[in-house]
C-alpha cells in the first residue's frame, strides 16, 4: 500500500489535484491505550440496556466511504462483501481496489462505530447486531475527484441490495455538480431508505456544509462534545437536523495502522446517528424511514434555550434510548417526510452568540452524546482546475 501511495504522489501533482488536509494536527494523535474506555458514550447512551430491546438485527447500513479493512474489530459476519466503484488510473489499469481494503481508515472507523465488537483495540459498535454493506469510493486515492459519481452509483447499489440506511460520512461542497447524486438519493428514498449525511467540519473557517445534507429528506448530522455542546468545527446552518458525538474517540491511525484516539468529527457523529436509526428500526421493523426519522427528531435533546432547533445542533442530540427504553416518540404518518412543510422547516434560528464562541448546546442533562467518537482526519481532495472539492468529513486527528 505504501508503494502504491508513493507512486500515486507524482500522478496527483501531474493531474493538478491538490490534497488539502482538514485541520490535521501533526504530532498530536495518540495511540489508543490498552485501558482506553471505549464504553464512555455507550454507557451514557444506555447501550447495554437498549441492546436488550434491539441491537440492530435485521437492518443493513450501507457505508459509502473509503472501504473497510478486515480484522479491524468486528465479527466477519457483521460486514457484507460489498462493492467498489473505484476505477484504476490510466497508467495502472492493472490495479484493483476491493471493497475490503482501506488506505486511509475512514470507512473502517465508521464501520466499527456501527458494528464493532470491541476487539483489536477498536470500539464497540452502537448497533452490533446490524450488518454493514461497504461501498468503496475513491476517498484516500488519487482518483478522489470521482467520489461524487462513485457515491451516486453506491447509493443506487445500496437501494437495490438490501440496505435500509445509507451512511454518508463523506460529502461534497455546494458548488459540486449534483446531477448524479440528487437523483440517486431520490431513487433510494423511493425504495424506502433513510439517508444520513455529515454536515462537515468547516465551522471555524468557511462553514461550508455538505451539499448532500441539503437534499430533501436527507438527515444532516452535526457534532457535539461529551457535554452536549456543539463542537466549534462542526459546520452548521439550516440543514443541520441532528447531532451526535464527534469529540475524542477511537479512530484508525494514519495509513489505517491500528487504533488511535482523536476527534471523530461529524463523520463519526453520522455513523452513530445511522446506528441509532438501526436500533430503532430493528425494534420497529414495520416502520418506514419517515417514521424512524420522525421519532429520532422528536426525542432528540434540543437546545437548552427552549428553541425547537438551532443551526448548531438542529433539533438536538440523538437519543435512541428515549424511543427504545422510555417509549417516547410518535411515528406518525408513514409517507410524510418529518422535515418537509408543514413539519418544522429547516429555518435558521438566530444564535444568542454571533461570535459562535459558545455555540448553542444540546440538553446538557441528557447529553448522552457524551460519546467519544473517533475520526481520522482524512483530508479534502480539490480538483483545482474545476474549482471543486470532495472531502471526507472528519475533524483533526491527534498523532
Amino acid at each position: 500500500m505504501q508503494d502504491t501511495t508513493r507512486r500515486h504522489g507524482p500522478w496527483l501533482r501531474a493531474a493538478g489535484v491538490v490534497v488539502a488536509a482538514l485541520a490535521v494536527s501533526a504530532g498530536t494523535v495518540m495511540p489508543a491505550a490498552a485501558d482506553t474506555d471505549s464504553w464512555g458514550y455507550l454507557t451514557k447512551m444506555k447501550a447495554r440496556e437498549m441492546w436488550k430491546v434491539a441491537d440492530g438485527s435485521g437492518i443493513t447500513v450501507a457505508v459509502i466511504d473509503s472501504g473497510v479493512k478486515d480484522g479491524s474489530g468486528w465479527k466477519s459476519s457483521s460486514v457484507l462483501p460489498g462493492v467498489s466503484y473505484i476505477e484504476p488510473p490510466f497508467e495502472r489499469p492493472d490495479i484493483t481496489y476491493p471493497p475490503h481494503e482501506d488506505f486511509v481508515g475512514h470507512g473502517t472507523s465508521m464501520t466499527a462505530a456501527i458494528v464493532g465488537d470491541g476487539s483489536s483495540g477498536g470500539p464497540k459498535g452502537l448497533a452490533p447486531g446490524a450488518k454493514v454493506l461497504p461501498i468503496r469510493t475513491s476517498v484516500g486515492t488519487p482518483m478522489a475527484f470521482a467520489v461524487a459519481s462513485e457515491a451516486a452509483r453506491g447509493i443506487r447499489y445500496a437501494a437495490d441490495n438490501g440496505a435500509k440506511i445509507i451512511n454518508l460520512s463523506i460529502g461534497v461542497t455546494p458548488d459540486w455538480p449534483m446531477d448524479k447524486i440528487k437523483p440517486a438519493v431520490e431513487y433510494a428514498q423511493s425504495k424506502g431508505l433513510l439517508v444520513f449525511a455529515a454536515m462537515g467540519n468547516e465551522g471555524e473557517r468557511k462553514n461550508w456544509s455538505n451539499a448532500i445534507a441539503a437534499l430533501p429528506g436527507v438527515i444532516g448530522v452535526g457534532a457535539v462534545d461529551e457535554t452536549g455542546k456543539a463542537m466549534p468545527f462542526s459546520s452548521h446552518g439550516p440543514d443541520t437536523d441532528l447531532t451526535s458525538i464527534g469529540d475524542e474517540v477511537q479512530i484508525r491511525c494514519e495509513e489505517n495502522r491500528g487504533w488511535c484516539v482523536g476527534n471523530g468529527g461529524t463523520s463519526y457523529a453520522t455513523s452513530l446517528a445511522s446506528a441509532s436509526a438501526a436500533l430503532v428500526w430493528s425494534a420497529h421493523p414495520d416502520w418506514t424511514a419517515n417514521q424512524v426519522a420522525r421519532v429520532l427528531i422528536q426525542t432528540a435533546g434540543g437546545p437548552v434555550d427552549g428553541s425547537t432547533r438551532s443551526d448548531w445542533i438542529g433539533y438536538g442530540t440523538i437519543r435512541p434510548r428515549k424511543v427504545l427504553l422510555d417509549h417516547e416518540g410518535d411515528p406518525g404518518a408513514p409517507e410524510v417526510d418529518p422535515l418537509a412543510p408543514p413539519a418544522p422547516a429547516k429555518a435558521p434560528t438566530p444564535s444568542t452568540d454571533p461570535t459562535a464562541a459558545a455555540p448553542l448546546r444540546a440538553e446538557a442533562a441528557d447529553a448522552e452524546s457524551g460519546l467519544p467518537w473517533q475520526w481520522p482526519a482524512l483530508g479534502a481532495f480539490a480538483a483545482v482546475g474545476l474549482g471543486l472539492v470532495a472531502t471526507v468529513i472528519v475533524k483533526r486527528r491527534h498523532r
